[in-house]
Formats: C-alpha cells, structure tokens, sequence
C-alpha cells in the first residue's frame, strides 16, 4: 500500500510565502496533531521533523550575532506583542516538537536523529532568546528526557545524546544563567524549575556530573537552595555580618518567591553530587551556602575574653575554646534518645542538647563565624535543615530532602551522631511512604514528568532512598527492621509480579511497510520502536528498589536473613535474576512485568545484590536457595553481554563456590569454570578480581587436578606477571603529592574481619591546605555566567580531587587483584596433596620467582617527595591486604615438606624482611608472622630435628626471639597464644 499524498499544509511550511505565513501554518499544524498519535505518525513520515529543524535553524542562525553581547540572565524580552514573527514560529515550532515527544518513545527516535536537539540548545543558549521561547524549548527537551527510559533503559545502555549535547562545553553555560535568574515572575520560575529537572533527568554519567560542577551549575543551583533557606528564616544568626567575607555572595539571596520549586533543586543537586565527597564538599563551600550557613566559630567564656589597655581584645593564657554541638535549626527538631552509634569520642557530649523553645525564639543565642573554612569535622548547618524539611514537607520535596541528607551521610558530610536522629525520625517515615493507604495532599503538584502519578513516584524512590540509608549501618538496619521494613517490602516485591493492567492500545495505521521497505528511509522519516509503557519502567524501577532495599537490610545479620526467607520472597528474588528477551516487544502495551517477561539490567543487578546477601547465610543457601534453583539463572548471568551484569553475578557465584556449599560440585560440572578463568583475563579489573575471587573458592579443598587446571587455564606466566607487580607504584605517579599539597593522599585500609568483601581500602581524609576562598566577594546587582564559574583554587582543588579519586580507584583495583592472585596460591598450596601442588608451583612459576615475588612485597620501601625543599624520602607502607595474603602464602609454604621449610630459610631476603612486620599494626599481620615462626620449627619426626635446629638459629640470628617476647603482652588474644607456642618450640630447639 502506498502512502498517502502530502497535504498541502507540508508546501506551505516548506516554501512560505511570508514569515507570518508560515507562523500561521505552524499553529494550524499545532492544533491538527495536539492529541491524535496517527496523525503524528503521518507527519513524521512526510517529513515534518526536517521542516521544523530548518525553522529553528533560521533562529539559531539569527542568534550568532548576539552572541557577544552580555548575558545576564534576563532571557530577552517575553512579552507576545514584542516578539517577531521568526520567534513566535520558532515557538509554534518547539511546541509541536513538544507534542510529538508526548506520542511515546517511538517519536523520540526521529528528532534525535535530526539536528533537532542541537538547534533547541543553541537557542537556549543564546542571549537574546525570550523567556517564552525558552520555557517551550525546556518543556519540550524534558518531555524527550522523560521518554528516554521508556526507549532504551530496559534493554540497552542509556541513550546519552542529548545529556552529551547539553553538557558539552558548548550549551552549559546557558544552564546557570536560567537557574541564575533572580526575577520572581512565575514563567522565570518555571524556567528555573525545568532547567533543574533536566539536569536530575539527564545526569547520569560521571563526566557529565564533573562538567555541571565545573562550569557553575552547583553553584547556581547553591544559591537557589539559599533562597529558600532565606525566605524560611533559617539564616544563622550573624551571617549578615560575614555577607562580605571572602567566599561569600556579599548580600544575603532574596527570598525565593512563592511559584519557586524547592523540588527540583535539591533532586539536581543531588543527581551532581551522589558518589562524589569532593563535588559535595564544592556545594557546601560554594558562595551561597556559605553565606546562609557560615561556619561556626569555637566559642570562649565571658571570663577568658580579657581586654588591653589599648582597647582590643585577648584570650587569657587559659582560654579554653567551647565548640558548639548543636546548630540552632537542631533546637526545633524533635529530642531523640540517645542510641550507640560509634563515636570518636569515649565521651558524651557535655551538657544537654539544648532547648531554645518555639521556632520564633530559636535564635536567642549569639554565634560567631570563622572567615575561612574550618575542619573537616565540622558538619554544615544544611544537615539540620534538610531533616527539618523532612519532617515539615510532603511529597517530593520530603523525600528528595531525605535523599539528600542521605547522600551527606554516605559521604562523610553528616556527624555520626546523626545516627539515632535518623533511626527516630527519618526511617518512620521512609517507611511510612511505603504504606498502600500512602497517599500525597490534594492538590499536591508533583514537579515530576507527569508520566505516572505522583504518588507512584514517591513510593518508587523511598525504597532506593532507605537502602542507601540503612546500608552498612547496624543500627539503622535494626531500626528499619523493628519499623516492619522487611515484611513490607517483601510485599512489595510480591505485587511488582501482579499483571498489569495497561490500558494503552497499539497504534492503528492502515500502512503497514515491511522492515525491509524502510531501511532506505531516513531515521528523520519514521518511526522509532515503540519502547515500554511508562508503568511498565515504573514497576520495573519500584522492583529494583525493593530489592536494593532487601539487600541492604540483611547484609550480616542472620535473623534478618531468615526474615526475608520467611516472608515467602526468596522465589522472587530468583524471577528478578531473569533477563528481557533480546528483543524489544512490539507494541508497548506487550510489555509486561511477570517473571516470564524478565528484567532490564538495572533490576538484574539489584537482585544479584539480594542472592548474594542471601548467600552468606549457611541455612539459606543449602535450604531456600536450592529449593528456588538460584544457580540457574546465575550460570545465565555470566555470560550476559553487559559487563556489570557479569561482575554482579560473579559476585554471587564467589559465595556459592565456598566449601560448605553444596552448589559448589555444580559450579564446576556446569563448566563455568572456562568462563570464569576468561572473564579472570578480561581488560575490566573488577570482573577479573570477582572472577579470581570465585576460583580462589572453588580451588579451596579441591582435588590437585582441578587445581592443575585452574593454575593451567589462567596461565602461570600470567600469575607470574599479576603477584611480581608494585602494589604501591601508583604512589611514584609525579605531581600528585605537590599538587594535593599533601605527603600522603593515599591511605591504607583493613579488610573486613568477617571475611566478606568490602571497600578494599579506606582512602585518608586529604589534609591538602584550605585553599577554597573566593578572591573578591561576588557582585549582587546583576546575574552573570561568571558569577557562578567557581574561582580558580576552588576548580583547581575539584579537578585535582576527581583526578585524584580515578587514581586512587585504580591503585585498589590492582591491589584487589593482586590480592585475590595470591589467596588463589594460597588455597592451591593447602589441603591434602598440598606438597604436590608446592612443587608443581615451583616448577611452573619458578621457584626462585615466586619467593622474589613474595619478598618484594615484605621489601620496605620508600619514595621522594616531590616539590620538597629538603628532597626527603617518605616511607611507603605495603597494602595491609596484600601482607596478609602474602604472609597466608609464607605458612602455607612453610607447612609443607622439610625440604620446601628449608628452601625459605635459604632465601637471601624473605625472613629478614619479615621481621619488620611483627609489631605490624593489623593483629592479623602480626599472628600470621607467629604462625610462620612455629610452621618452620615444628619438628615433623626425629629425622628433621638437624634442619629443624638450623631453620631455628637462623630465626634467632634474626631477632625472632626479640620480637615474639614483644608480643607476649599482645592485646590480641589469638596473638598471646600463638606466640606461647612459637617461644616454646623455638626455646626446645636452640635453649636460651
């Protein structure tokens, strides 16, 4: 069937008469396709998209010229009667490109495939563009950001073009100009609140986070955020006295207006900042929380303020600084009992909490503010009004609040003795948003896409939001739990699998052109596929959150554990664990959530996240866990095309693979050891220590031709190269230490004493110096773009600060591999058979490699600092992580034939440098060493009493005795112990 004739109007807009003309057929066409999708699809197919690209091309066109002018922000006139005839068609324009983008994700396919999108922003961005006409381009690039999941989430990686475009360097900068825009006037406002939208919409990659800090947004958006501060009355008292101060704005923000959103302000600040201190930390430093929130200054008693002669005033020789504990918003939030969080104090606070009565009489007290920024320690003034909102606010702006002090605590930014304040205040309420009967204000205006009601939104984000509060926090999980967290969110998961009742009908169209008729036709001129329902995506994301939320209640506990299990959802889990067909469905009203429908990846990997949690439970894993079939679609899992899918799967098999575990035979008879000894080679670090990690298990206890063909398949030249390298190479990289001002950026860590992994290593707080102040304080009068560009010491330490986090990644990254590498040889060389697998070592890696090797890493070594004066050298401690694996390998190797004792006591270096690690700081270090000193001087039988005693005066000649004496007084029990033992054989073997 041919396709029917152009009307008339197309000509009209391709050739018009007049610009008026055209603007006239532009509204026609408006009024025609508003509301009526087939019609739409007949346009798109005629050609529309390329007219209205070169509409807007004649307007960004026009604006090249102005753009030398100055941008301050007004956005040109807005008046209709004012405007020319080329802005109100290139408005005409961006409205029906607007009501396209409402048809669905199908239409989404053909503007971004035009010049569309670029045009929309290069008008944004020019300075002359009128408020109308940039209220119209903003509402239409959301409508696109709104549909962008529904096209491509599920299935592929993001679509990231459009967030590309408008975080290029060449269209930000019109960003902090809207959001900069002091006018009260409600089209201003809503500008303001649909620029912010966008960004929470569209930033999702890391760069584009870094570039929206770099370029002024956070700032912006700060001072936005202070508005609101201002309007509510929450200045601290004295700030107006440090408006002036370096760093700050010079005057207080006017009062956000009343058609100002709160909303989306703080969700774009909190989509820059998540997983990032340094750019929070830029947030909190920038000129309009500073000027809001000063920070506080120590206080001193009326008796240690002594006055001179002269006028001035002097501490007394014994002034004693009181800091204050409290902010004064603290006064009007509800009193807590006090629980146990951990404190860096053995103390408690002195003096009660304070009560400072009714918000009116909050501000009694007086307080002083430092002019440059304090320590570290000290916790924004922001944290108390964010809980303050949560308890006032509904709706978004309630659990956006709570999202973002969240966000502060995961970061460090909120003291820990928020914990119990959190436990009492916001957890209920978390909670509470979870509730069937939950339901939002009437009249409640949702500043969301409008796509699924507010109320569904609101509840889709509380579960993401309690799962990254509750995450790795006793205390929190307990309160969560007693609150009934896991009973309703089992529930929860159980109605995301109830059939949807989607009443959205496929799109008629009496054309019906094969896939092979299009493919000669521009991507500009149809239709793209028809994507997912928007309940569909809601469901799917409401599901991923609950098991987010699952996974981060019950990580240690096993009572929660069995919880989970008792509420029936551990069948769930496993349906959640299965992928979406590799094809998109036809319509979007096929789109379903049963468990045959599967899952897009975002759900995939939260669900892997609750099996894994499940797995560290001993009972579940050999009960509920078989019964559901969980290996199943894990073995599916690791061979699934994205790699993030691979590593949280991988993650899952690690503790499948453990000994105890009676999956541990199917692991290695569904042949997923190939996979996993190629996914151990792969160019991604961590899928190949995930990787590493599953062998190091599944080689524990194993036969030796297993273990043969694991070391084989892996490649002992490649082990060779993994265990030779420099854990602490990244250190010599030059220009860091001189550019943080710092002598030591990185910092060591510990492991986790429960044998689970964690973070590997635990950066040091950077003590770089406190460069942060603005040079001039900011001009008030007039909002520019270079207002918001944050000055250069505060972009120098932001760009240092990213730079630094990739490389500090990367440092635990290798070290985690290396790690993993030797726990493998560790586990290769124990068990029965243990002597035979020593020798097969030494033959294929080489004996004298593999004790070079292990040596390197018990070497001490140091390195010169750069930019010092006095040229000294620093001392460079070896990973914690990496002695204790090395020293696992030491005992091992010493536990074997009296012949491979012998060969380590023979090495030139390795037991010379052993002995620094005796007073190590890690107990686990410390008892390693004693076991390496009884392993080598156990006397097997009568024939190895000679070697024994030699292997002993060697020990001794090194100053063993010495140390073992050190740690008889250890405060590590298992320490005391071993070193009973070791001082014994060592005294019958050489008497004192």
């Amino acid at each position: 069937m041919t396709r029917a004739a152009a009307p008339p109007m197309l000509l009209e807009l391709q050739n018009p008469e007049s610009a008026g003309a055209q603007t006239a057929a532009l509204r026609r066409l408006k009024n025609e396709l508003i509301g009526h999708d087939q019609r739409k699809e007949a346009w798109i197919g005629w050609g529309i998209v390329p007219v209205l690209s070169r509409v807007l091309s004649l307007k960004r066109a026009s604006g090249k010229h102005a753009a030398a002018g100055e941008r301050n922000g007004a956005g040109g006139h807005s008046d209709k009667t004012s405007r020319t005839e080329e802005e109100e068609a290139c408005i005409q324009a961006v409205i029906i490109l607007g009501s396209l983008a409402q048809g669905g994700p199908a239409f989404i396919s053909p503007i971004l495939s035009s010049e569309v999108p670029s045009h929309l922003l290069a008008i944004l961005a020019s300075p002359d563009c009128p408020q109308a006409l940039v209220l119209a381009i903003l509402k239409t690039l959301n409508a696109i950001a709104d549909r962008l999941p529904l096209q491509s989430q599920q299935q592929w990686p993001k679509d990231t073009r459009l967030a590309d475009l408008a975080f290029s360097k060449e269209y930000i900068g019109c960003l902090p100009r809207i959001i900069g825009q002091n006018s009260s006037s409600l089209t201003t406002q809503s500008c303001i609140a649909l620029a912010a939208s966008l960004i929470a919409k569209l930033c999702t990659e890391e760069r584009h986070k870094t570039a929206l800090a770099d370029s002024g947004v956070l700032d912006a958006l700060a001072v936005r955020v202070a508005s609101f501060v201002v309007a509510q009355g929450f200045v601290l008292p004295g700030a107006e006295e440090h408006v002036r101060d370096p760093g700050a704005l010079g005057t207080l923000p006017a009062p956000a207006p009343p058609s100002a959103k709160l909303g989306p302000l703080l969700r774009a600040v909190c989509a820059i900042i998540e997983h990032s201190k340094w750019r929070a930390e830029h947030f909190l430093s920038s000129p309009g929380i500073m000027t809001v929130f000063p920070k506080q200054l120590p206080e001193f008693a009326p008796n240690d303020i002594k006055k001179a002669p002269w006028g001035s005033t002097y501490l007394s020789g014994f002034a004693v600084p009181r800091h204050v504990s409290l902010h004064p918003i603290d006064s009007i939030l509800p009193s807590v009992p006090v629980g146990h969080a951990k404190s860096t104090s053995g103390f408690p606070p002195l003096g009660p909490q304070g009560s400072y009565g009714k918000h009116s009489h909050f501000y009694n007290s007086t307080f002083s503010f430092l002019e440059s920024a304090a320590s570290d320690d000290d916790e924004n003034a922001i944290v108390p009004w964010l809980l303050y909102l949560v308890r006032q606010e509904s709706g978004i702006v309630r659990l956006t609040a709570a999202r973002f002090v969240t966000v502060l605590f995961r970061l460090g930014l909120a003291k820990r003795h928020r914990i119990s304040m959190f436990s009492y205040l916001l957890i209920p309420i978390l909670i509470r948003m979870l509730d069937k009967d939950y339901e939002l204000p009437d009249g409640y205006d949702s500043e969301q896409d409008g796509l699924i009601p507010a109320t569904l939104r609101l509840k889709e984000e509380a579960p993401s939001v309690l799962a990254m509060l509750v995450m790795d926090e006793d205390e929190l999980q307990r309160a969560a739990v007693e609150g009934g967290a896991i009973k309703r969110l089992s529930q929860l998961l159980k109605e995301t699998y109830n059939p949807v009742q989607d009443n959205t009908k496929p799109m008629w169209s009496a054309e019906k052109d094969s896939a092979e008729a299009r493919q000669d036709v521009s991507p500009e001129l149809q239709l793209g596929p028809p994507g997912y329902s928007p309940m569909v995506c809601h469901i799917m994301r409401y599901r991923e959150g609950i098991l987010k939320a699952l996974a981060s209640l019950a990580p240690s506990k096993d009572e929660y554990r069995k919880a989970v299990c008792d509420n029936g959802v551990v069948p769930y889990i496993i349906d959640s664990l299965k992928p979406r067909l590799g094809e998109a469905p036809d319509t979007a009203s096929a789109a379903k959530n049963t468990a045959a429908d599967g899952n897009p990846v975002p759900t995939l990997l939260a669900a892997c996240g609750a099996a894994r949690m499940l797995t560290r439970s001993v009972s579940v894993l050999r009960t509920s866990l078989i019964d559901a079939g969980v290996a199943t679609p894990l073995f599916e899992l690791i061979k699934h095309r994205d790699i993030d899918v691979q590593i949280a799967a991988t993650s899952v098999i690690c503790n499948l693979a453990l000994d105890f575990s009676p999956m541990k035979e199917a692991i290695i008879s569904a042949d997923i050891l190939p996979i996993l000894i190629e996914h151990a080679h792969s160019s991604n670090v961590k899928l190949r220590m995930e990787s590493l990690w599953a062998l190091k298990h599944v080689a524990y206890n194993s036969a030796n031709d297993l273990k043969i063909k694991i070391i084989e398949s892996l490649g002992p030249g490649w082990i060779k190269q993994i265990i030779s390298q420099d854990p602490t190479q990244l250190l010599n990289k030059p220009n860091v230490d001189e550019e943080m001002g710092n002598g030591s950026p990185l910092g060591m860590g510990t492991s986790n004493s429960a044998g689970e992994r964690v973070d590997l290593l635990n950066p040091i707080d950077d003590e770089e110096d406190e460069d942060s102040k603005m040079t001039d304080s900011l001009p008030t009068s007039k909002v520019s773009l270079e207002m918001f560009l944050p000055d250069p010491a505060r972009r120098r330490k932001l760009a240092l600060s990213g730079d630094l986090d990739q490389r500090t990644q990367a440092r635990q990254d290798d070290i985690a591999v290396q790690e993993q590498t030797f726990d493998l040889l560790r586990n290769i060389i124990c068990g029965s058979g243990a002597s035979e697998m020593i020798d097969y070592l030494f033959k294929e890696i080489g004996q004298n490699d593999l004790f070079d090797a292990i040596a390197d890493k018990l070497r001490p070594r140091t390195v010169q600092v750069p930019g010092r004066r006095d040229s000294s050298t620093k001392s460079i401690p070896v990973p914690t992580e990496i002695i204790i694996a090395v020293t696992y390998v030491i005992i091992h190797l010493a536990a074997g034939l009296p012949r491979h004792r012998q060969l380590l006591t023979l090495h030139r270096e390795m037991l010379r440098f052993l002995m620094g690690f005796f007073n190590h700081a890690s107990p686990k270090v410390r008892v390693n060493c004693v076991w390496i000193v009884i392993n080598l001087t156990y006397l097997d039988n009568e024939s190895d009493r000679q070697t024994c005693q030699e292997r002993a005066i060697k020990l001794k000649s090194l100053g063993v005795m010495d140390r073992l004496v050190s740690l008889e007084d250890d405060p590590d029990l298992d320490v005391r112990e071993r070193t009973k033992t070791a001082l014994h054989l060592m005294e019958s073997l050489v008497p004192l």
